[in-house]
């Protein structure tokens, strides 16, 4: 059954704005992990152009060296997430993006992959305060400082960055956190797993 989202004018006038102001990786992205049309560069049809923008409250875009990819060319940024501000789930793996300031917007969150990137800092997701799950493995961290307000989370990943602290996990996180692996990080100290295991209450784990 085809579904139709009845529009108005000007809400359509900007979504093809929105669209036509696309980055062509991201143009390419949507057509292959949303729309189902391959790598191109063509604009979607209305209604699922709509969809996405309004209704969409998960994402997955996994790069072509994921398990199972979904999109053939590694995004660079995260310009296109803009505005999918309902998103809950989020998940943009195996890519080469640095940073990830842009998603201080995305505020409704509760569950975000961005393992297998480049990521250097986690500032920007001091606002998702709802975020329960965060995988952010296989990057370039240094430190974990921007999570200090994230109380809600339930699992973090952040082995194999370039860790030297575990500043930002502090005793507030223990009441939820059930799953947090740090570990392997060559350039974290024993001792500073040990501050965080009797300080905070949390078990860094391996994995």
């Amino acid at each position: 059954m085809q579904i139709i989202v009845k529009t108005a004018p000007e809400e359509l006038l900007r979504a093809r704005k929105w669209w036509n102001d696309l980055e062509m990786q991201w143009k390419m992205a949507y057509n292959e992990a949303v729309f189902g049309a391959g790598p191109t560069l063509a604009p979607p049809a209305d209604d699922p152009l709509m969809m996405l923008l309004i209704g969409v409250d998960t994402l997955r875009l996994a790069g072509p060296t994921a398990f199972n990819s979904n999109v053939s060319t590694p995004l660079t940024n995260l310009s296109g997430l803009l505005p999918l501000y309902n998103l809950k789930y989020l998940s943009i793996t195996h890519m080469k993006i640095k940073e990830v300031r842009s998603l201080r917007h995305f505020t409704k969150l509760e569950h975000l992959f961005i393992n297998e990137n480049q990521i250097e800092s986690l500032q920007g997701i001091e606002s998702l305060v709802h975020l329960k799950e965060l995988y952010a493995q296989h990057n370039q961290l240094r430190d974990l400082k921007p999570v200090h307000r994230l109380t809600r989370l339930e699992t973090l990943y952040a082995s194999g960055n370039q860790l030297t602290s575990l500043q930002g996990l502090t005793p507030a996180h223990a009441d939820h956190m059930r799953r947090c692996y740090v570990l392997p990080n060559e350039q974290l100290r024993d001792r500073e797993i040990l501050r965080v295991q009797q300080e905070a209450g949390i078990i860094c784990r391996k994995g």
